[in-house]
């Protein structure tokens, strides 16, 4: 697989163009882990669904999820799932080694999306920011409205290389669930 890697002395992690991720141990150098980018959707109360979300279907210890309409000062949705990993500074993250991948787009859903791969030990961070455009109804002279989405899940990989058909529980939905 090509792509790009990152890795320390547990994991060696790649990511491929297309977001595919490969999660490979150190200790026996054997891939266990090979993972596809989905699409899911989330429910907003009192508005439609946000459907078009990338997400990856991982056993996450800990997940966060917040939508927001651009400009609005409070999020439509905040939601968080698990505890965050002791071992983990959060406020540094820029610390460990990451990937980031940024695809703009003129038209399609989304039309942004970035991505951070982050190794901190035997966990990955991965964080997305996705944006996009939808039609709402008419407000201060537009008839649309920006959506941006961030998604934060952090894995413990070597748990999960050891158990690889863990049940994924994630605050997204599949699309078509």
């Amino acid at each position: 697989m090509q792509g790009l890697q990152l890795q320390n002395d547990q994991i060696a992690l790649r990511v491929s163009r297309d977001a595919r991720l490969d999660v490979q141990s150190m200790k026996d150098g054997q891939s266990c882990v090979a993972l596809d980018l989905q699409e899911g959707s989330i429910k907003v109360t009192g508005t439609a669904p946000v459907a078009g979300l990338l997400y990856y279907a991982m056993p996450s210890v800990f997940e966060s999820l917040a939508v927001r309409v651009e400009g609005a000062p409070s999020p439509l949705i905040q939601r968080t799932s698990g505890r965050w990993p002791a071992a983990i500074d959060g406020d540094e993250l820029e610390l460990y080694p990451h990937l980031h991948f940024l695809e703009e787009r003129k038209t399609g859903i989304p039309w942004r999306s970035e991505c951070w791969y982050t190794l901190a030990g035997s966990h990955l961070v991965f964080e997305s920011e996705q944006y996009f455009e939808r039609a709402c109804p008419r407000q201060h002279g537009k008839n649309w409205e920006r959506l941006i989405v961030h998604l934060q899940q952090v894995v413990h990989l070597l748990e999960w290389c050891e158990e690889p058909d863990s049940a994924a529980v994630n605050l997204i939905s599949a699309s078509g669930a």
